[in-house]
């Protein structure tokens, strides 16, 4: 049978760079070895403008000197997400960051589609995917047995996000020609209300809190007027509190890690979650005294404990001046939601509380954007559209009050 004849178009001064009309595009070959089978010699194509296709070409003709050249056509999906996690992704994100990139491919995609060549990975493949997820994701990682056997939507966004963009760059990588996952879709995302305190919940949780005169109640103090997170609160440290000036700093985060060799978690501080979470936070008269009282508390626990205190200079610690978990700050707040006849949110939900009040009370959302560390106003605008619409016929009143005109 006769081939289809190429149209090709040899760039000057470029050797093997040559115009491929089938895909409109210059290319170019390289040989990276031999088939030991065979004999016959393996190569490898690559595409784009002539000036991409000269540094593809140069790249690969450099990574065959050094050795360090991999057989595109056998490489599966496993294979390319450990290179990728640990060439591109581990040296630029936080310890936290890589754990639930590397957990959510393990648990979620390496099963599933991880020994798939790479070259054979289909659009369709990565669908199938995302909609068993959806169905039945979470059974499948025997977590909750009673809840919803399936992921949530953002949580399998999240798991296509990273996916794609492992694929990205192995199509940069020239180990594949597209990415398939481009061509998958998940459904609507759904909107949830973020429902949050009362205030009349909001002042019997501090107050119930307050009168067992409970150790951390300057954390839940903080968390309700200030809209802290959890990993912001156990990253505090007394250094970060001016109280001459009247404001403290956010410069850490206190998380768990997984340590890679043995398996086990440990605590320790990272950056705040963006740029922006490294933030100034006024400090009222208010929690100047109830961090004061708590610093007090804090020194006698230090002299009941000697030289036995492990002090890091932490503003919430345990007892003995330990780190604390932040399961276990979880758990503190749970045991006291219920102890004070509260119905259960997420802890959470003290910061949902924060920022409600303040745009409910008419404050500029640039003001709740900043307080609250968001990186766009879009995502403290997305969050609490519901709420800017309940503010909206606020507004008007207002203006009806502002304007005395006769309509009649």
């Amino acid at each position: 049978m006769a081939r289809k004849k190429k149209v090709n178009r040899v760039a000057k001064g470029e050797g093997s760079i040559y115009w491929f009309e089938p895909r409109k595009c210059w290319a170019a070959q390289v040989t990276i070895g031999t088939d030991p089978i065979t004999g016959k010699q393996k190569r490898v194509t690559v595409y784009g403008t002539q000036e991409e296709v000269v540094d593809k070409k140069q790249k690969l003709e450099m990574e065959k000197r050094l050795g360090v050249r991999l057989d595109q056509n056998k490489v599966t999906l496993s294979e390319w997400l450990d290179r990728w996690l640990i060439d591109y992704m581990k040296p630029s994100l936080r310890p936290t960051t890589y754990l639930n990139y590397t957990n959510d491919l393990r648990l979620h995609v390496r099963p599933y589609v991880g020994n798939i060549k790479l070259k054979d990975l289909q659009a369709s493949d990565l669908q199938r995917l995302f909609n068993n997820l959806l169905k039945d994701g979470r059974a499948a990682t025997e977590w909750d047995k009673d809840a919803n056997p399936g992921l949530s939507r953002k949580s399998v966004h999240n798991i296509r996000t990273t996916l794609g963009s492992a694929l990205h760059q192995a199509v940069d990588n020239d180990f594949i020609i597209k990415n398939p996952v481009s061509a998958t879709k998940l459904p609507p995302a759904e909107k949830k209300e973020v429902v949050p305190f009362t205030r009349e919940e909001a002042e019997t949780l501090l107050n119930y809190i307050k009168g067992i005169a409970h150790r951390l109640f300057a954390a839940f103090y903080l968390a309700l007027f200030t809209g802290l997170r959890r990993a912001e609160i156990l990253g505090l440290m007394w250094d970060d509190f001016d109280f001459k000036a009247g404001r403290f700093e956010v410069k850490r985060n206190l998380v768990s890690i997984k340590d890679e060799t043995t398996g086990k978690y440990y605590l320790d501080f990272g950056p705040p979650k963006t740029p922006k979470s490294e933030r100034i936070i006024p400090m009222t008269p208010a929690i100047a005294k109830v961090l004061k009282a708590h610093k007090a508390r804090q020194n006698e626990e230090k002299l009941f404990f000697g030289a036995a205190y492990h002090d890091e200079n932490l503003v919430f610690c345990t007892e003995e001046g330990h780190r604390i978990w932040p399961r276990n700050f979880n758990r503190i707040y749970d045991n006291l939601l219920e102890r004070a006849g509260i119905e259960h949110k997420k802890l959470h939900t003290t910061r949902h509380t924060f920022a409600t009040m303040l745009i409910e009370d008419g404050e500029d959302m640039r003001n709740v954007q900043e307080m609250l560390g968001h990186a766009k106003m879009s995502t403290t605008a997305d969050i609490y559209s519901h709420v800017i619409e309940r503010t909206k016929k606020k507004v008007i009143d207002r203006m009806a009050g502002l304007l005395d005109i006769q309509v009649d």
